[in-house]
């Protein structure tokens, strides 16, 4: 009995209506549609000229693509900057070999993010943009949610989500979701699309993150919907990249291409970022969040089917 006493364990099925609690949102998000009618939260519109909004973006800066036998990919201040006509710029170029290896120049290019200054749990993430032209590199619109290094609890309680990765040579469009850290246990997921057109003119690219799923969109058009390898339930931050390697795996012809065949500099327009408040539903509790949160556990989370609690009752 003291046994019992101290492991109990209770499986709930949950019904439908547990199920439209924490998934109250708007019906449009059901159709296939983006409709703004959540209220906008966040944005920028990229009004002005010189530097990013430092009240809104950090620029990050350092050696983000090594390679020890060939020119390295950096992400450098100066390659984000408002060109005047209501657009950030994200600039990639070749560049005066900045290390002390034995190239002879290296690449350049131009990162945003929003950590500690917004982070936003759940909404629509909505980017418009023109992708670039030119081969060798590729550009992104992502968030980091929650504790993207934790391992083990599926994506619950952090995930890369990339919302939209484009290219200057191709119409694919990759989506992808990393969780689990980025070692031995990495585990990822996403889908290739190739939509007609794509990199004539402005899109807009979307993101509708719910407690339970979610929903890509390009120009207002569902493309696809998933629940990764679970939904995150941290707060997430935004980034605005451009993205350059001159390793092998990213200048074949199922990614980048080869920056050696472009004609650099060459940009990537974003006329704005916005984020809205979507849909009427309640935020699934951590039990993190909980008293007494070393001495119970709930789980899956997110749930369809089933959830079990267990507690030790005699710490109540």
């Amino acid at each position: 009995m003291e046994t019992l006493a101290r492991n109990t364990r209770i499986v709930l099925r949950l019904l439908l209506a547990v199920i439209l609690l924490v998934s109250g949102y708007n019906a449009n998000a059901q159709q296939g549609k983006v409709e703004a009618e959540g209220d906008l939260i966040w944005s920028d519109e990229f009004e002005g000229t010189g530097e990013p909004d430092a009240s809104k973006w950090e620029r990050q800066e350092y050696n983000r693509r090594n390679n020890d036998n060939g020119p390295d990919g950096w992400w450098s201040k100066e390659d984000s900057y408002l060109d005047g006509n209501g657009n950030l710029v994200i600039r990639v170029r070749q560049i005066d070999n900045k290390n002390d290896d034995n190239d002879s120049f290296d690449y350049s290019v131009g990162a945003l993010r929003t950590k500690g200054i917004f982070e936003q749990l759940y909404g629509r993430f909505e980017i418009r943009c023109q992708l670039p032209t030119q081969p060798g590199w590729w550009v992104a619109f992502w968030m980091m949610q929650g504790n993207v290094g934790s391992v083990g609890n599926g994506a619950v309680d952090g995930v890369e989500v990339d919302i939209m990765e484009g290219f200057g040579w191709t119409d694919l469009i990759n989506y992808a979701f990393h969780w689990d850290g980025y070692g031995e246990e990495l585990k990822s997921t996403g889908k290739k699309i190739t939509p007609a057109g794509i990199r004539e003119g402005f899109h807009t690219f979307a993101l509708e993150w719910y407690p339970e799923k979610y929903i890509f969109f390009i120009d207002g058009e569902e493309t696809w919907r998933t629940e990764g390898g679970g939904v995150c339930n941290q707060a997430g931050y935004i980034k605005v990249t451009g993205e350059i390697s001159s390793q092998d795996w990213a200048i074949n012809n199922w990614w980048a291409n080869d920056p050696a065949d472009a004609t650099y500099p060459d940009s990537f327009l974003v006329d704005y970022v916005r984020v809205y408040e979507v849909g009427d539903y309640q935020y699934p509790a951590s039990t993190k969040m909980l008293p007494g949160a070393e001495s119970h556990e709930i789980y899956p989370n997110p749930a369809r089917d089933q959830i079990v609690v267990e507690w030790d009752p005699l710490l109540y």
